[in-house]
């Protein structure tokens, strides 16, 4: 992108964040933000013409800028994706994900959930493409005791401790039936997304001591009933602090916030595509979220 016009995405998300990137933190608090995708679907360009408002956006040759120039400012940052990296452009048809993991890897993300469609070329796949993946991906509700090469590729949890703030982050996937054909989850059967977070989220809380538990939920952001989605989960399970959604394709301008038992569980998710990228700040004091903001960065 032309430096004027990056400049001035970069100081509408400074501008959102609510504090200035040069700002010194307090040194009793801990500032971290969140950078994150979902859907992104083999998109490795920006959008050609004829796509109507997302013509010309997203490539994830701009979205390497943008989260280097805001890593440099910033101090602690974690980039997550949502999972649906597979799927939508003659790159998947050529490399099937293999690239999409290599790029990723090369912008530098820090972890990853799976989606429905990055089963699409199966089991073997899947893991193949993963070789390239330098990066770990995290889920809960898979059982995979029957596809042992995927198992030692996927890890139900795990922890980043970065100066003054320890962040779980774990995975959840929607459930195969109608989405995935059998042959392609072969080995890998669906567990119930809230019984399979419960065990993870106390282990992180009580165990590892966490001052944040992270959710990369692929199971749509509000389903209307139909199927369990983000908005439904926070509210029946405390615990999660941010939920960063995918496979709804939804395209949120800042954070949901919902009440539970537990407190606020935000939820966040950015269209799809990689045309934007969301960013999410919180700080914290003595493990605790005193404060948090969020919004769009669009990708242009």
């Amino acid at each position: 992108m032309e430096r004027r016009t990056f400049l001035a995405t970069l100081g509408a998300a400074t501008a959102m964040a609510g504090l200035p990137l040069s700002a010194q933190a307090n040194p009793e608090t801990v500032r971290l933000t969140l950078l994150h995708t979902n859907d992104t679907h083999s998109r490795i360009e920006p959008f050609g013409p004829g796509n109507g408002a997302i013509s010309g956006k997203g490539g994830m040759a701009r979205r390497a800028t943008l989260v280097n120039e805001l890593r440099k400012q910033l101090g602690n940052v974690l980039l997550l994706d949502a999972g649906d990296v597979f799927q939508g452009t003659p790159y998947f048809n050529q490399y099937k994900g293999a690239l999409d993991y290599q790029l990723m890897s090369m912008v530098g993300y820090d972890a990853a959930t799976l989606g429905n469609h990055d089963f699409d070329n199966g089991v073997d796949g899947l893991v193949a493409a993963m070789a390239q993946a330098k990066f770990p991906f995290v889920n809960c509700n898979f059982d995979m005791k029957g596809a042992p090469t995927l198992a030692k590729h996927v890890q139900p949890w795990l922890v980043k401790s970065m100066p003054g703030v320890k962040v779980g982050i774990t995975g959840i996937c929607v459930d195969f039936k109608g989405l995935v054909a059998p042959k392609n989850h072969e080995g890998v059967v669906w567990l119930d997304p809230i019984e399979a977070l419960k065990p993870v989220i106390k282990l992180l809380r009580e165990q590892e001591k966490v001052d944040m538990v992270v959710l990369l939920s692929h199971l749509g952001h509000d389903l209307k009933g139909t199927a369990l989605d983000d908005l439904t989960l926070a509210a029946k399970l405390p615990g999660i602090d941010v939920i960063i959604g995918g496979h709804s394709h939804t395209f949120l301008e800042e954070p949901v916030r919902i009440k539970n038992a537990g407190g606020e569980t935000l939820i966040f998710q950015v269209g799809f595509g990689g045309v934007n990228l969301g960013r999410m700040d919180f700080t914290l004091a003595k493990g605790v979220v005193k404060a948090s903001s969020g919004g769009t960065v669009p990708v242009i």
